[in-house]
């Protein structure tokens, strides 16, 4: 009976504290803009009990979901790339979506159906960053192709993003760690590390990329190439979310002791898991209001040149 009350008592007190915790964040994310820098568009999937009963087309389903957990967490932006089937579909349906392709797509991965060719059509991309349809490319696939993405292939899609000045996410870790070798048989963790983009920096030295996965296997190259090139920034979904506390935590702390702070953003990546990104960046408590604000919304707002009245109306959506 006295170890039924015990553990009655604590259950109360978890609770308790769990709801204090909650009241606080919400306390502090009212009225506050979220930019989430990494999501992914694809196909809907009619086994996924989560949105399949949303809409009877299940693709527009998966998209009404998503709107719903972006209304939600305060996400006034958001930046994912997919199949270009998609992507044109997610930006129709909702222009918080900087959409874009996955670059290369794969076509023996179902998450990248369908994909007709490996890199989309240079003149029809163009034409997508020039009226602006498309506003990202990533997230990139070099690693799981097994293709450097130094190879030339890719030199008129780096020289698009330059002279478009769209933002890039680069797959800066080696990870991750549970694949379908099926899906990629061709499988290099050595080409997800950002020192590769030396040599097409040299090239494009006015891309815009930032590195996601912040701070795994490659956390000091990624560094590196941060000191070299300013407008890098980064960000720390996946890691802080799989990875042991202990590991990825000193290394963030390592990010703002370099002076690199201000480029980190804030990313969600794994479908149905914002809030719970979310709540990782609250909770690390050495980091000053300020500086949390400055990665849900401010540091992406600043790399992706969001004019005055983009931020204001920002600021308005979440009021």
């Amino acid at each position: 009976m006295k170890k039924k009350l015990i553990n009655l008592i604590l259950i109360l007190f978890l609770s308790i504290g769990y709801s204090v915790l909650a009241q606080d964040i919400d306390g502090f994310l009212k009225n506050q803009p979220i930019i989430d820098t990494h999501i992914h568009i694809t196909k809907g999937y009619a086994d996924n009990e989560d949105y399949n009963r949303i809409n009877p087309d299940i693709d527009i389903a998966k998209i009404e979901w998503m709107r719903k957990r972006f209304d939600q967490n305060n996400i006034v932006l958001a930046l994912g790339g997919g199949p270009m089937k998609y992507a044109k579909l997610w930006r129709q349906m909702d222009k918080r979506h900087w959409s874009g392709p996955r670059l290369p797509c794969n076509p023996l991965r179902e998450q990248d159906e369908p994909c007709e060719n490996e890199l989309p059509n240079i003149s029809e991309l163009d034409s997508l960053f020039k009226n602006g349809t498309f506003k990202f490319l990533g997230e990139t696939s070099f690693n799981s192709m097994g293709i450097n993405p130094a190879d030339e292939r890719f030199n008129p899609y780096w020289e698009l993003a330059e002279k478009y000045q769209i933002p890039i996410g680069f797959h800066a870790d080696a990870g991750p760690y549970k694949r379908n070798m099926k899906e990629t048989p061709n499988w290099n963790e050595e080409y997800g590390n950002p020192l590769l983009l030396l040599p097409v920096m040299e090239k494009y030295p006015n891309l815009k990329i930032f590195l996601m996965h912040y701070p795994g296997r490659y956390f000091e190259e990624c560094l590196e190439v941060m000191k070299k090139y300013d407008q890098v920034y980064c960000e720390i979904s996946a890691v802080s979310m799989f990875a042991p506390k202990d590991r990825w935590e000193p290394k963030v702390k390592k990010l703002y002791q370099e002076g690199l702070g201000n480029r980190l953003m804030f990313a969600s990546d794994y479908v149905g898991t914002i809030r719970k990104n979310i709540e990782i960046i609250y909770n690390l408590e050495w980091l000053s209001e300020k500086q949390k604000r400055d990665i849900y919304y401010n540091n992406a707002a600043k790399f992706l040149n969001l004019s005055e009245s983009e931020i204001k109306r920002h600021h308005q959506m979440v009021k």
